[in-house]
């Protein structure tokens, strides 16, 4: 299935994707995509506050797709395979890596998270995807180590990147509607943290800590407890410990 991309730049919004699903709701297309150079109230996953002043990546992107739940599975690995590759063209020496399901990462600090929300009717489902990438700065987190494009060496402008990503996502979409969720599988374990990475696994309000052990077949987050148990994780925040 083809995106007919529409990407609208906006000097400021408060979450870019708050507007698009706003949009979503009143109807807008396959496709529609919005970017704010400044974004005032961003939000990411589990609620957290994303920061993203001028000069960084901030953008969202409106999927209606006939088969949405069998995309809300793998959506995840798309985005992040997207990312990654039209972030590893402005960084291209850079030791990108990806970190479960769809945060890139480099040297262990975070550069680019994602936010997938979805919602509408059976007759006019939707999804949103939401993009914030540290471009020019990276916000200071407690607890977390983040960097940006610019500490690393390299120059991006929001609205080139954002459109570099579209692309990809167009190509790893294509991808996995002809050979299914195995290359999708295949290519991000090729550029995810090695085997063997000590993670911690949140699972309610403790953490299980244990190594990297890989996806399963339908892409859940396999860890090796120091026990020699195998785990899987369907959800839950990840925190790299070296």
């Amino acid at each position: 299935m083809s995106f007919p991309w529409s990407l609208t730049c906006y000097d400021t919004l408060g979450s870019t994707s708050d507007f698009c699903k706003l949009q979503a709701e009143n109807g807008a297309s396959n496709g529609t995509a919005v970017l704010a150079f400044r974004q005032s109230a961003g939000r990411g996953t589990r609620g957290r506050v994303w920061a993203a002043p001028e000069g960084n990546l901030s953008f969202s992107f409106l999927c209606r797709y006939p088969r949405r739940d069998a995309l809300m599975q793998v959506l995840p690995f798309i985005i992040a395979l997207s990312a990654h590759e039209a972030l590893t063209c402005v960084l291209p020496d850079a030791p990108l890596r990806l970190k479960w399901p769809n945060d890139i990462i480099c040297h262990d600090a975070k550069l680019c998270g994602v936010l997938i929300e979805s919602g509408g009717s059976a007759e006019d489902a939707w999804i949103v995807v939401g993009i914030g990438a540290n471009l020019q700065s990276a916000p200071v987190i407690e607890g977390r180590k983040t960097v940006s494009v610019a500490a690393l060496g390299g120059v991006a402008a929001p609205e080139p990147l954002a459109r570099s990503i579209l692309d990809q996502f167009s190509l790893w979409l294509s991808r996995w509607e002809r050979g299914g969720f195995e290359p999708i599988r295949t290519a991000w374990l090729d550029r995810a943290h090695a085997p063997g990475s000590r993670l911690a696994v949140q699972r309610g309000e403790n953490y299980i800590e244990g190594f990297f052990a890989g996806l399963d077949l339908t892409g859940r987050l396999l860890l090796q407890t120091d026990q020699g148990e195998i785990q899987t994780f369907a959800a839950g925040d990840i925190l790299l410990l070296g």
